[in-house]
């Protein structure tokens, strides 16, 4: 950006550079014009006729002077007029050589050659000419022939005269002439120039009178918008006086323009304990010109109306110059009406929270309360099951189970959509076959699809050749909720899974199906919370609304999108797009979970149960005391922190809500008390199952926590890993993480559809093959038959799956494809769990 100062130079060396050649040309012009004067004086004044005459005169002297002499003979009397004439003819001849007017002529040598024959002529008859005249008359005849050659002499200089005069009076002329000429051409330069200067003179005037037009529109707009404007304008002098006061300052201080212009700003609009420091402002800026508050943008400063009430303003305050000096510009806005609603706002915002935080308190005590009595429900099914039953007492239990498990679910469904408000539900990716992910799917699903009468196919397109990165738990649970959807408003219809990786590793899938579909009205509520399609008394299927809704929050979550294709009568089509990442470290990973606990471990050891509920007491102790554990009770924490100081225990199970003392603080209570019971480790139980509570909980002490309802294998398991520091310092975030054997609801579905007898039947087939596989594979090892191994552990991957067994399927997987890969070591090293794996899978599916 230019200088001012710069532009300032330029606007004035533009103006005065054509001035400058206007005035350099008329010097120019006038010096010529003099020039011209002074050479039309000299040329009026020049002696070129006198010159020529002279010249001539020279000629025709000597021509009378031969007259005259020839006239001597006849009349002697005639020597008078000899010497007469001879005097003319030598003055002619003396002013040839001494006459100023004849100096150029005689700068030129054939001219000065004849002037020195002239003046040695003559003087050579001076001498008869100033004799007497007898002598004189004797000399005539001398004399004439002495003027026969003076006369030629006379005539040559005459001519040489006149050559030279009249080629000095043509180079005269030829001067005179260029100095018309340059006359001329400088004139005419001055006079486009001027021409020039006059357009662009015009165009500047032109200019000028559209810029004085357009500063008078500014002007006016500036007076129209200073008057109109919905702030309070106030420009104020370095005195602090007020030189002008809009409408807008008239109606937030309550002045008249008149009674303000020309008073101190701060006896009218600053309230009296500022007045010091604008007084000391004001002073600092005239002495110095450092401003504090100009230029510094909006500042919230408090005023003062006529009224004397003081109220809060928006001020902005710029700073120009005039020509009286510096003024203040005062941009001011009352924001007393928008710091009330600030206010509302913030009393909005507060109680949003509180409702927010109210909200997550419900559902942790509702995750509480309703955990609490699934964990008795839970308990009692499993010591149920482990009693003699009759075949209807066994049904009744199933039943049981199977309505407690999908309570369970439902649970689970509203406190992820808590994680997901909370912002606390986080990914986990593993590396795994993504190809197997679906196939397994699908068998999974294939039960339920056969107990409605649906087809469920599966249509895989490209699929990376090695594992991906991805949280299949996630995962699973958006596809078993898209599939199950399907299943589940589809009857004798078909449910299609396609799925396929794009070249910018992008896993699309998509679940259709020829079911009833959603009308148009619904399809944009479909993703909202615990909204159900059909909310009358004959609804065709069940559930809380919350499936599609968690779908649509994890693929957010993944940074994908999910959308959907339906309409009434015609089926529905959800695609599912994520991305993924591939894994290029190893060609497959399987988690190996334990599958199982050693009561050797856990007999005769003392565990304190901290419970205050019951029946929860009761079950747990049923549990463990089937173990071999010695189990003590505390109905609160006040009680626990007692008995922990005064007795060694081997490990303590701690509820969390409980009467007198809660559990987190008899934890920190029995950590910090340095009793007999301090340092063991301190497993909690807790219905809480939101995550954030879980680590409030091991930041108090506890080893780790497991969220209620727990199974007997799962507790124990647990159990045994804190009593040999397998899982010390670390959470277990409950039955998310705990090992997993049957699906229940694919087992109880797979049960109701084929009934018992038939269902006992294909349990002795399935316990027949498995036996079978598990005695088999040593021998197809040590024949290196890797081909037969492989064939009949795909054929019991299906088996496992169609029956629930997913642990199990999982491990026979590994199986398969150590062997296709010739893996020996691989094979070797899962048989041993796929044996403890299929012990407890068969005892489980024996107790259904």
């Amino acid at each position: 950006m230019e200088h001012p100062n710069m532009n300032v130079r330029h606007s004035l060396f533009r103006r005065v550079l054509p001035l400058s050649v206007i005035a350099i040309g008329l010097i120019v012009l006038l010096v010529l014009f003099q020039n011209i004067t002074t050479r039309l004086a000299d040329l009026r004044e020049a002696p070129n006729d006198n010159l020529s005459w002279t010249l001539s005169q020279v000629e025709v002297e000597v021509l009378l002077l031969s007259d005259a002499a020839s006239l001597v003979g006849e009349d002697p009397s005639q020597l008078k007029d000899v010497r007469r004439r001879f005097n003319n003819l030598y003055s002619r001849v003396s002013q040839l050589r001494q006459s100023s007017v004849f100096q150029a002529m005689r700068e030129d040598q054939q001219f000065l050659k004849y002037l020195k024959m002239l003046e040695f002529c003559t003087k050579k008859l001076v001498e008869p000419i100033d004799s007497s005249d007898d002598v004189l008359l004797t000399k005539i005849p001398d004399v004439l022939k002495e003027l026969r050659k003076v006369r030629g002499i006379a005539h040559d200089i005459a001519l040489t005269g006149i050559r030279l005069n009249a080629e000095e009076t043509d180079a005269e002329r030829a001067d005179f002439t260029d100095l018309l000429v340059i006359a001329a051409v400088v004139s005419a330069a001055l006079i486009g120039l001027l021409v020039i200067i006059s357009y662009f003179l015009f165009r500047q005037h032109k200019k000028s009178q559209e810029v004085s037009a357009a500063i008078e529109r500014a002007s006016t707009r500036l007076k129209s918008s200073f008057d109109t404007s919905l702030d309070a304008i106030v420009v104020a002098n370095t005195n602090g006086e007020i030189m002008e006061f809009n409408e807008a300052a008239e109606t937030v201080f309550g002045y008249s323009a008149t009674e303000a212009v020309g008073a101190q700003m701060a006896d009218l609009i600053i309230p009296p304990q500022y007045h010091e420091a604008h007084h000391a402002g004001m002073k600092r800026f005239n002495d110095t010109k450092s401003p504090k508050l100009v230029g510094q943008g909006r500042i919230e400063i408090t005023a003062l109306r006529k009224s004397g009430e003081e109220f809060q303003i928006e001020i902005a305050i710029g700073h120009a110059e005039d020509e009286n000096g510096s003024i203040f510009v005062a941009y001011i806005r009352d924001i007393t009406d928008r710091l009330a609603a600030e206010e509302e706002l913030r009393i909005a915002r507060d109680k949003a929270l509180d409702a927010d935080k109210a909200k997550s308190n419900f559902l942790a005590v509702m995750s509480h309360e309703m955990r609490t009595p699934l964990n008795g429900l839970f308990g009692t099914i499993e010591l149920l099951q482990e009693t003699r039953l009759s075949k209807k007492q066994t049904e009744y239990i199933g039943l049981a189970k199977n309505s407690s498990d999908i309570l369970l679910h439902h649970v689970n469904d509203v406190l992820d959509v808590s994680r997901l408000d909370a912002a606390k539900m986080d990914l986990s990716p593993k590396s795994f076959d993504l190809k197997k992910f679906f196939e397994n799917i699908i068998t999974t699903n294939q039960t339920t699809a056969y107990s409605k009468k649906n087809q469920l196919s599966l249509e895989l397109g490209n699929m990376p050749d090695r594992n991906v990165w991805m949280d299949d738990h996630r995962l699973r649970q958006i596809a078993y909720n898209l599939i199950g959807n399907a299943l589940k408003f589809t009857t004798g219809g078909q449910v299609k899974v396609k799925a396929h990786v794009t070249s910018g590793l992008e896993l699309v899938f998509s679940v259709s199906d020829t079911g009833i579909g959603i009308s148009e009205d619904n399809i944009e509520h479909v993703f909202e919370e615990f909204y159900t399609q059909d909310k009358s008394y004959d609804r065709m299927a069940s559930g809380v609304g919350l499936g599609l809704a968690i779908c649509k929050r994890i693929v957010d979550l993944m940074g994908g999108e999910i959308s959907l294709e339906s309409s009434l009568g015609n089926g529905t089509k959800f695609t599912v797009v994520v991305p993924l990442l591939l894994d290029d470290k190893v060609k497959e990973i399987i988690e190996i979970i334990p599958t199982s606990y050693d009561p050797k471990i856990l007999k005769a050891r003392r565990i304190l149960l901290v419970e205050d509920n019951d029946i929860n007491r009761h079950i747990v102790r049923e549990m463990l005391e089937k173990d071999g554990v010695i189990i003590t009770e505390a109905t609160n924490g006040l009680e626990a922190v007692q008995m922990a100081e005064e007795q060694k225990y081997d490990l303590i199970l701690m509820d969390v809500s409980m009467p007198v003392m809660n559990g987190i603080d008899a934890t920190k209570e029995i950590r910090n008390s340095g009793g007999l019971s301090a340092e063991v480790p301190i497993l909690g139980l807790t219905a809480h199952a939101l995550p954030r509570e879980h680590e409030k909980f091991i930041t108090a002490g506890m080893d780790a926590c497991l969220c209620k309802p727990i199974s007997h294998e799962i507790l124990a398991f647990n159990i045994e890993g804190l009593l040999t520091a397998k899982s010390r310092g670390r959470s277990i975030a409950g039955q998310e993480n705990a090992p997993y054997y049957l699906n229940s609801n694919i087992v109880s579905e797979v049960k109701d559809a084929l009934g018992d007898e038939k269902f006992k039947n294909i349990l002795n087939d399935f316990q027949i093959e498995i036996d079978g596989l598990i005695k088999s594979i040593p021998q197809l090892i040590d024949a290196s038959d890797y081909n037969e191994l492989a064939a009949a552990t795909h054929k019991s991957v299906g088996s496992s799956g169609v029956l629930g067994a997913e642990c199990l399927q999982d491990s026979l997987r590994v199986i398969e494809d150590a062997a296709k890969t010739n893996a020996k070591d691989a094979i070797i090293s899962e048989h041993s769990n796929l044996s403890d794996i299929w012990r407890i899978t068969f005892e489980q599916l024996k107790a259904l």
